[in-house]
């Protein structure tokens, strides 16, 4: 059962975490910005791209995710080394999980618009409308159509016309990824972590968050704002995915962050 991962380039070590239905080759590009001066270190998360280490949906959480990341860091940065790390989506609520249970390790931390439902109230109109775009999802995935199913999640988080636009075999591999989509969502509605535990996380934290992406991920970028002390928060145009879509923005924030963070600026 392997793990997915990559490391380009030499230099002081920056971690990407991709989002739910993505891979490590979501960072590409940013990868290849950042490789004449920085050591980039990027993987996939359970069940995306080359990671296929099993898990048991019943019992999953953030915490999978977070120690096979602490495991792949181990091995490619060093036991004792520091780390900037960066996460989009529900990599960023890997991110932040992981930043909290290893804030000497981490050094800085860019969350974009992370889909940390636990922050929420448990009854929280957000959760409540997401839960049942999930249980939508999942009969889709019971009747055989794993396809549809990720058309309604894509739909929901790019603009209108987005899916059909995609290659045949693009989406018969989102229709494979949704199925993991849905376990990310429960672990993310059920993690125990709250807002008085990322209150005292200790490091410089950057959120980005788009001005067009769903209340879904805009609500919960509100609360994360308010929660961490210091927190630094950007505005890019697009939505949830300005990652890819809107790089030209959101990249630059994130070197000026980190490189500000080097300086102790």
């Amino acid at each position: 059962m392997g793990i997915g991962f990559s490391v380009k380039g030499k230099g002081k070590n920056i971690v990407l975490l991709h989002g739910s239905m993505a891979s490590k080759e979501q960072w590409h590009g940013f990868t290849q910005e950042l490789i004449p001066r920085w050591k980039v270190i990027t993987m996939d998360l359970i069940g995306y791209g080359k990671t296929t280490r099993s898990f048991n949906p019943d019992d999953y959480s953030l915490r999978d995710e977070s120690e096979m990341l602490r495991s792949v860091l181990e091995t490619t940065a060093g036991a004792d080394e520091s780390y900037h790390l960066v996460g989009h989506s529900y990599g960023g609520v890997v991110a932040l999980h992981h930043a909290y249970h290893y804030p000497s390790h981490v050094k800085s931390l860019t969350i974009i618009e992370p889909m940390a439902f636990h922050l929420l109230e448990k009854n929280h109109e957000l959760i409540q409308a997401s839960r049942l775009m999930v249980e939508e999802i999942e009969r889709l995935i019971g009747n055989g159509n794993g396809i549809a199913g990720a058309e309604m999640f894509i739909n929901l988080w790019m603009p209108a016309g987005t899916f059909a636009r995609i290659g045949e075999r693009e989406k018969m591999l989102l229709g494979e990824g949704v199925r993991k989509m849905v376990v990310d969502f429960r672990a993310a509605v059920s993690e125990p972590l709250g807002t008085d535990d990322y209150a005292t996380l200790p490091m410089p934290v950057c959120l980005i968050a788009g001005k067009a992406s769903p209340p879904y991920s805009l609500g919960i970028s509100e609360v994360v704002a308010r929660t961490i002390p210091g927190i630094e928060f950007h505005w890019v145009d697009g939505g949830h995915f300005s990652p890819v879509s809107h790089a030209e923005q959101v990249n630059p924030l994130i070197v000026d962050f980190i490189e500000r963070v080097e300086r102790g600026g």
